[in-house]
């Protein structure tokens, strides 16, 4: 495990587990070792959810995806764009599709765009401060407040990664008339099955199942030094796993549906469980075989698993080189990253990860609870080549019969814990 506390992933093919390695511990101190069930910040794994929770309000009629946004948050009529020293009116509204795709023209608060450091400093500085301090106490006033800062450019024209995602989860609020943590939970999480899945959770549970923890690199101070850089976990709950900024009580008033709209909080919390779960509902069409229940139809999940950015629809303009991550050759479908080689999709948080090739029909999902500043040492290279470990277990499988993703992610049976 070198300096990572724990690791949680799987694999999966034509919804057989084929590869599961669960080791080390997910609270360190108390030895409590890590499981299939422990808790994950999912930061920006949480968009693919709240993606999901559009198209199906889409799939029922109540929402298009051309919609503009002011028809449900008036706040967003008027919109200005930065040009210069000044701002100009938006030579178009903004839409859901523009916020699903990151073309809305919103930024995405200090740190995590540098490109407008004036609108990061005077604006999304203290609005992200007002949120932390949970003086903005839920997502109508964070997007009333949002919809006051000029946009850094026009809706449409370019992709920058924003803060749209948490405006499309007020949408799903006022929409469904639920709080967004109700609506996932009513129509996502309980026809998935995904029981551990939620925003935040009591003390008692945060004890047994959610720690997290900084991995940093201290250089020598000796420049001519031959000796390895020292590295450390460091605790990000402070002493105690319950003082987390995702215990109930504790955590963000503001629902996060991007993933982080606090200084670095916000955003569900998962297990490795309920992540091949997702993975496993999206790839077959929308339907889960862990409940028997359809999530969405199979052709809003093909719609939704697609580059929209090379969609016509997505802004009056052509998508050109340079939108974006279109300049490394990848795209954007609404639930993550798009690599149209692989016919693959891919999506991130700071420290859990997942992918679905749709060709290959495989599932990959990681789950740590460590941030890193740093390449991490000490990882046994054998074991942690996932692609190698998984072209075995498909060869070992081969030879062994195939268990269904019913009985392995379906029932309260655990994943086995890789010895290897």
């Amino acid at each position: 495990m070198g300096y990572m506390p724990g690791v949680a992933e799987c694999a999966l093919k034509d919804n057989c587990l084929v590869y599961a390695d669960i080791r080390g511990y997910q609270d360190k101190e108390s030895r409590a070792p890590m499981t299939d069930k422990s808790l994950f910040r999912c930061h920006s794994m949480t968009k693919p959810i709240t993606a999901v929770a559009m198209m199906a309000l889409w799939e029922e009629g109540k929402i298009g995806l051309d919609d503009p946004v002011h028809k449900y948050i008036p706040a967003f009529r008027h919109m200005k764009v930065v040009k210069g020293k000044s701002c100009e009116d938006a030579c178009r509204p903004i839409t859901l599709r523009h916020l699903v795709t990151h073309t809305s023209g919103l930024g995405y608060g200090p740190s995590r765009e540098r490109k407008c450091e004036k609108l990061d400093k005077g604006l999304y500085t203290p609005f992200v401060k007002r949120v932390d301090a949970g003086i903005i106490s839920n997502l109508k006033s964070f997007c009333d407040e949002l919809a006051t800062f000029p946009l850094q450019f026009h809706p449409g024209e370019r992709w920058e990664y924003s803060m749209g995602m948490d405006v499309l989860g007020r949408v799903v609020e006022v929409v469904s008339g639920m709080p967004l943590d109700r609506y996932f939970r009513k129509r996502i999480f309980k026809r998935i099955g995904m029981k551990d899945t939620a925003f935040s959770v009591s003390a008692f549970r945060a004890r047994r199942r959610l720690t997290a923890y900084y991995v940093t690199k201290a250089r020598s101070k000796h420049r001519k030094t031959k000796l390895p850089n020292k590295f450390s976990a460091r605790r990000a709950d402070g002493r105690h796993a319950q003082f987390s900024a995702w215990v109930r009580g504790r955590s963000l008033r503001v629902l996060s549906g991007g993933g982080i709209c606090g200084s670095f909080a916000g955003g569900l919390l998962s297990s490795l469980r309920d992540q091949a779960l997702f993975c496993a509902a999206l790839l077959n069409g929308g339907y889960s075989h862990a409940t028997s229940r359809r999530v969405l139809k199979s052709g809003t999940v093909r719609l939704l698993c697609r580059d929209w950015l090379r969609m016509k629809s997505v802004a009056d303009k052509h998508v050109l080189p340079g939108w974006g991550m279109h300049s490394m050759g990848i795209g954007w479908c609404p639930v993550g990253h798009w690599l149209p080689e692989r016919h693959e999709m891919f999506m991130g948080g700071i420290t859990t990860s997942w992918s679905i090739n749709f060709s290959t029909k495989i599932i990959q999902v990681t789950m740590t609870s460590s941030s890193c500043d740093a390449d991490v040492h000490g990882w046994d290279d054998r074991r942690d080549d996932l692609d190698g470990c998984i072209k075995h277990a498909l060869k070992v499988c081969q030879r062994k019969q195939k268990r269904s993703c019913k009985t392995l992610l379906g029932s309260s049976r655990k994943f086995k814990r890789s010895r290897a």
